[in-house]
């Protein structure tokens, strides 16, 4: 995996299907594997599960489960990677900041921001996810907001802790293989 392929696979979201000049092809592959991922999770029965358990805006649990499973992976890194998370981490900022300095004022901004804040390293804790949601709350429509915002999912996380980490347990490799997968496909087509 390239850098800019992990970094397309972050910044996604944030782009929200911008496309610059001369964005690499390993950056597009990086997007179009995040879409993939987001697609097999949306449809999963595992996180249909994890989606049910909670209690709030039903626009909005996908989401809710999406980045508390972020947690979860955090604290359960260990059980997929050999690797430690920190170092893990410190080797993809390394590499990253020094990859983005070619790209568009906005995309490099995001990069150099999530380097300083460690942000993909800051949801190891309750309090971490809570900021998340506020962060992505604050960004959602009045519409939306009317419904209900992601904080409010903070008690119901807490309640079905335990089930929702089965829950993640139980699709966290599943994803894995997914991804491998496709990432394998991908690859004998461009050896092709």
């Amino acid at each position: 995996m390239t850098t800019d392929f992990q970094l397309g696979n972050v910044m996604t979201d944030a782009l929200k299907g911008q496309r610059w000049p001369g964005m690499s092809d390993d950056f597009i592959r990086g997007i179009e594997c995040h879409h993939a991922i987001d697609a097999f999770t949306d449809s999963h029965p595992v996180v249909d599960t994890s989606k049910a358990r909670l209690k709030g805006n039903p626009r909005l649990r996908g989401v809710a489960v999406d980045v508390f499973y972020d947690l979860l992976l955090t604290r359960n890194w260990q059980h997929y990677s050999a690797q430690t998370m920190r170092k893990f981490l410190e080797d993809f900022y390394q590499r990253a900041l020094p990859q983005c300095r070619s790209y568009p004022p906005l995309a490099r901004e995001f990069v150099e921001s999530l380097v300083e804040s460690d942000r993909l390293g800051r949801y190891g804790k309750m309090s971490d996810i809570e900021g998340a949601f506020e962060r992505i709350d604050s960004r959602l429509s009045e519409r939306v907001l009317q419904r209900g915002r992601l904080v409010e999912f903070m008690p119901s996380l807490k309640l079905h802790y335990e089930h929702l980490e089965t829950d993640f347990r139980n699709f966290y490799p599943l994803l894995q293989q997914h991804v491998a997968a496709k990432i394998a496909r991908r690859l004998a087509t461009i050896s092709k």
